[in-house]
């Protein structure tokens, strides 16, 4: 079994499935043989050929959707059954879904990053507005993706990308230039798919932090990893939960002034959850948890289980990404689950919140496997 699915990802990463991917190939297989886009009638005469609905398939295309008419999917469209002249336009997320174009995807990604680096280095004048120009063929040289497939249509791509659609363009001479706005400039660490993806998620629809959570006691953390063991412990005659030592589980009891103190509560916390002795040896604590609880539990039970389990995954993530650089596209997924935003600023109510999650969880799952009631008997 799979680590339980985080309800903040970004639905733009979800793989395709089978008819959505068949169309996006349609797609792009055409542009990168003719240099553009097929037009609807095309491909929905060749869904026909394959028992599938070109409209139905468009409409079942995640859309992140923001304010106003804001809205980013894997195909450049409207919300209304395209025309049949209407080209069938992939965006970046739709070219991401087909492995044979990932070099085009990547080729984009570093466009997208040295346009940002180049607007951040540009020489400023500190009296007069100075438009940062880049020359297209030029910028494809110096990256060495000139034969990337699709590249051809890099104007186009830039001008319909939400990280560069703020950006202006034209032609000096012969060749296409594009000025980069200085949205650009968050982009300029972008490397994969996965993080630009995410960002481009987060600004169309970025995540409203709840009001500031007020714990009831400085000890609830603590009290709720003991009155989850007390009851595990009737109900399957085992302990559940092992204490990393006195000193690391006394530090849950405090708040967090830093960042450097919330690191060391949330690390306290994540040993207590690893710490957690759950039958198996398959998996983390918060799938080990799900297989066996699944083992004991009715299916509505299962339910509140399995959304505690993916809070307590979340926490780990949020810690892991700490100690990795690589995975900070896992945090921003995990905090969005938290209610939190990427990247942490507030370490009292951030660390707060976590706390209130994870009390909500271990409180969930010591609820549904608590003993039931004797029955009262009638006389």
């Amino acid at each position: 079994m799979s680590e339980p699915t985080d309800p903040g990802f970004n639905p733009l990463l979800a793989p395709a499935a089978a008819p959505q991917r068949h169309l996006l190939h349609i797609a792009a297989t055409v542009a990168a043989d003719t240099g553009s886009w097929p037009i609807f009638q095309y491909v929905e005469a060749a869904l026909d050929e394959v028992g599938h609905d070109a409209a139905d398939v468009l409409a079942s295309m995640p859309i992140v959707q923001g304010h106003g008419h804001l809205h980013y999917s894997w195909s450049r469209r409207g919300l209304i059954t395209p025309s049949p002249e209407v080209p069938i336009a992939l965006t970046i997320a739709g070219l991401a879904q087909l492995p044979e174009f990932a070099d085009t995807v990547d080729a984009f990604v570093r466009v997208v990053a040295e346009l940002g680096i180049r607007r951040l280095n540009a020489s400023y004048d500190p009296h007069a507005v100075v438009e940062v120009v880049v020359h297209g063929p030029d910028l494809l040289r110096a990256l060495g993706i000139e034969d990337v497939p699709l590249m051809n249509l890099l104007p186009e791509l830039l001008q319909s990308e939400p990280a560069t659609w703020h950006g202006g363009q034209g032609t000096e001479g012969n060749e296409w230039v594009y000025k980069p706005a200085a949205f650009i400039r968050q982009y300029r660490d972008v490397r994969t798919a996965e993080e630009y993806l995410d960002r481009v998620f987060a600004w169309i629809a970025p995540v409203v932090a709840p009001p500031e959570p007020t714990l009831p006691s400085p000890l609830g953390l603590a009290a709720a990893f003991d009155y989850l063991n007390v009851v595990w412990r009737l109900r399957f005659g085992k302990q559940l939960v092992h204490l990393p030592g006195a000193e690391r589980t006394t530090r849950l009891a405090f708040d967090a002034q830093t960042p450097e103190e919330f690191d060391n509560r949330l690390s306290a916390l994540v040993e207590m959850i690893k710490g957690l002795a759950v039958p198996g040896d398959a998996g983390g604590p918060s799938q080990r948890l799900q297989t066996f609880l699944r083992l004991h539990l009715e299916d509505d039970a299962m339910a509140r289980v399995d959304h505690a389990a993916s809070t307590l995954h979340a926490v780990t993530q949020v810690r892991n990404a700490g100690q990795h650089v690589d995975a900070s596209a896992r945090a921003a997924r995990a905090l969005a689950k938290l209610g939190l935003e990427y990247p942490l600023r507030q370490p009292v109510s951030d660390w707060r919140r976590i706390q209130t999650k994870v009390i909500e969880a271990l409180d969930a799952i010591r609820d549904e496997i608590r003993l039931p009631q004797p029955s009262s008997q009638g006389s």
